[in-house]
Formats: C-alpha cells, sequence, structure tokens
C-alpha cells in the first residue's frame, strides 16, 4: 500500500507504517518532554529549467499542539540547489518542542519545501534577516519577523519571503498529525522515532534509511522528493527556544485567528501575562525574603505577594 509517511525501522533502516507501535520506538506519554526536529530534504526534480539554473529552495515546517494556533518555522533557504543534493546543514532544524507534554494533546505537523525566485541581493538580505532572528530566538518564527526587523531596510524582503510562501511552487508540502494513547485505524500514535515523508504517496519497499539521515531506492540514492524529520523524546532546544515558540504562538493567534482552536485570543493573552505576571512576583517575593530589615511597605508587600493562591506552593516554608 502506498503513503506519504513512513516510520524508519530502528533495527533494519526499511519503511514501516507509522500507524502502528513499534517495540523500539517510544511512546511519548504525560509528563515527558520531547522534539521535533528537521533531519534533512531531498529535491530529486530540476524545478528551475535547464536556463534558470538550480533550484531555490525554502524548507518550513507548521506545527500546533491540541487547540494551539498553527505555527510556521523557517528551516533554510539557498539559490541553486542542484537536483538531488542533500539539504541537512539547516539554518534551524527544530520543528517543536514540549517541555511538558500533557499527555492528551494530538501534534500536528506540516513539512513544507518550495521552490522560490528571488535575486542574489534579496537571497543576501532574507538569509541575513533569518540568520539575525535564529541567534535571537533560536529559530526563524516569521510571525516574530516583522515585529523583528519592521523597521530595518529588510522589511521589504520579508515581505517578498511571507508572499512567497503562497505563490510558488510546492515541492513537498505534507500534513501529518499524532494521537496520544493506542493507535487506532487512521491515527499514528504519538511515538519517538526518524519518519520520512515524501512529496507523492509511495511502495515503501526497495527503500532504506541510511545513517547519514538519507534514503536509498533499490540500492541508489532515491529519485523522488522527500524530506526527513524525527521525534525524540529529549528536550533538545534552548529555553529561548521555549519562550520564542510561546510568543510567535501568541503572535500567530493574534495576526491570524485560529479557525482549529476554541480557545480566544484573549483568554490566550491573560493567561500569558498571567503566569508572566506570577513569575515576576515569586522573584520579587524571594528577594524581600532575603533582606534583613524590609521596611513596612515591603512586608506589605510580602504579605500580599503570599496571597496569591497559585504561587503558595513556590513559597518558602516559614
Amino acid at each position: 500500500m502506498k503513503d506519504q509517511v513512513w516510520l524508519v525501522s530502528p533495527d533494519t533502516g526499511k519503511l514501516v507504517t507509522p500507524y502502528g507501535e513499534h517495540p523500539k520506538c517510544r511512546k511519548i506519554v504525560a509528563a515527558q518532554p520531547f522534539t521535533v526536529s528537521m533531519v534533512a530534504a531531498v529535491v530529486a526534480e530540476d524545478l528551475d529549467g535547464i536556463f534558470r539554473g538550480d533550484n531555490d529552495l525554502l524548507v518550513l515546517t507548521r506545527s500546533s499542539m491540541g487547540e494551539r494556533p498553527l505555527v510556521e518555522r523557517i528551516h533554510f533557504f539557498e539559490e541553486e540547489i542542484p537536483k538531488g543534493r542533500p539539504i541537512r546543514s539547516m539554518l534551524a532544524d527544530t520543528v517543536y518542542l514540549a517541555d511538558d507534554y500533557n499527555g492528551i494533546d494530538k501534534l500536528w505537523v506540516e513539512v513544507d519545501v518550495l521552490e522560490i525566485d528571488t535575486d542574489t541581493g534579496e537571497r543576501k538580505a532574507a538569509v541575513k534577516a533569518f540568520q539575525n532572528l535564529a541567534a535571537a530566538a533560536g529559530a526563524v518564527f516569521p510571525a516574530l519577523l516583522p515585529y523583528a526587523f519592521g523597521a530595518g531596510a529588510v522589511a521589504g524582503v520579508i515581505e517578498k519571503m511571507t508572499a512567497a510562501l503562497e505563490r510558488n511552487k510546492h515541492v513537498i508540502r505534507i500534513p501529518f498529525a499524532m494521537y496520544p494513547g493506542a493507535p487506532r485505524p487512521g491515527r499514528a500514535p504519538l511515538q519517538a522515532g526518524t519518519y520520512a515523508a515524501f512529496a507523492q504517496p509511495q511502495d515503501p519497499s526497495g527503500f532504506r534509511m541510511h545513517a547519514n539521515g538519507l534514503l536509498s531506492a533499490a540500492g541508489k540514492a532515491s529519485g523522488t522528493s522527500y524530506a526527513v524529520f524525527e521525534v525524540a523524546p529529549v528536550k533538545q532546544a534552548s529555553p529561548k527556544f521555549v519562550t520564542s515558540q510561546k510568543v510567535a504562538t501568541l503572535l500567530t493567534q493574534m495576526q491570524r485567528g485560529n479557525p482549529h482552536s476554541a480557545l480566544a485570543t484573549i483568554d490566550f493573552l491573560a493567561d500569558t501575562l498571567t503566569q508572566y505576571g506570577n513569575f515576576k512576583k515569586l522573584n520579587r517575593y524571594l528577594e524581600l525574603k532575603s533582606k534583613e530589615k524590609p521596611s513596612s511597605e515591603e512586608k506589605a508587600l510580602l504579605a500580599e505577594i503570599g496571597k496569591i493562591d497559585a504561587l503558595k506552593p513556590f513559597l518558602p516554608v516559614e
């Protein structure tokens, strides 16, 4: 049977169905962190044609957990990529990070590889913008770009790149959902492993994944376009990425809305700001508590903060 997404068997490197549990692919369970990362992408066709050079490729993903907005991340952008050349050294490879999975939400991941036409100046400006944002935020979130570069000369480039996501050729565009609990027909379980996503449905027989993260077909390099991503039961990104991911999720919710979410933007924003405010108050409490002779005003503030129910489990025992 043909399908677009396949799981790589840890034992043989062959492609097997992702819709069943596999003994060596650990299920993701409640309270466990996990990271989804891009491993590689290969475009097997020459999309620009004989007179226009090689492929100009953009690799991005969209992902969401449960009812949260579908957030975009850019992983790679470069001109003149010959057909069949693997893309592995990505600017930022993290697709999604959960530092504390709740055990009930589904994970939605969409891998998108596009062929985009830009001139050299636009490419250099865009790559520089992406590099700067990756360094500052731990990843390239398009939702953050207008805020990070809106006042700079790169603003026009960002607008072109954003528009390009909708009008250019999608070489690979594959949505894939993974669900908690036991496998059910048509519902892939959320389990750790390496996944191969093809541009078109493929018969898995003859394909094999190698240690370098690339596929061969009947002993030769694959003649079809594909992308490889992995789900690992570890927290691989920095705290900076986690924060940026939350900010990008919030901005996406505010900018576009989320037709798949029952959580209103105002509730999402209020919850985010409340948690941030409580964190600041907790730090302030510990700071005042360490003083040898707090003033009467500081004592009053200590007492006020101490009444916040959400903070009581974190306050030092008297």
